[in-house]
């Protein structure tokens, strides 16, 4: 099959045992992908047999916590899995400041991978394309 999409998590900001926080898993031509990654993506991508070394790009629709608090423990993971290949993160630009700033957890350089944080701009915009596949952010109302 040359697409797959998988529903890793689909609750909203209070998770539960029959649904994790958002967060989607896209496989197009071998190549995967992660939509937003909400706390218990890492528990889900197990669950689903979807390896971590496999995920190249990741997309963060916006900054609410339910769509991007499972990134932490993501990225620690990959450090203790001595991941080398870079990892590229499609976001809201103040989600780099959020994860390495001069208080942060995570140091870029102590990183044993590079992490590229591509900000995307609010509106309609083509965030991300590739031979298969191309991704457009566009403007919700969302509280």
């Amino acid at each position: 099959m040359n697409f797959i999409i998988q529903i890793l998590g689909s609750n909203g900001a209070f998770p539960t045992y029959e649904r994790f926080s958002t967060a989607h898993s896209l496989t197009v031509y071998d190549k995967h992908f992660l939509i937003d990654c909400g706390e218990g993506t890492q528990i889900q991508l197990r669950r689903f047999g979807t390896k971590f070394s496999q995920i190249e790009n990741i997309f963060i629709s916006h900054l609410h916590g339910d769509h991007f608090f499972g990134l932490f423990g993501l990225i620690s993971t990959y450090s203790l899995l001595k991941r080398t290949k870079p990892l590229y993160i499609y976001a809201p630009a103040e989600l780099e400041k959020m994860l390495f700033n001069e208080n942060s957890y995570f140091k870029k350089k102590e990183l044993p991978f590079e992490v590229i944080i591509i900000p995307h701009k609010k509106g309609h915009n083509k965030i991300f394309e590739n031979k298969y596949l191309i991704v457009e952010s566009f403007p919700l109302v969302h509280n």
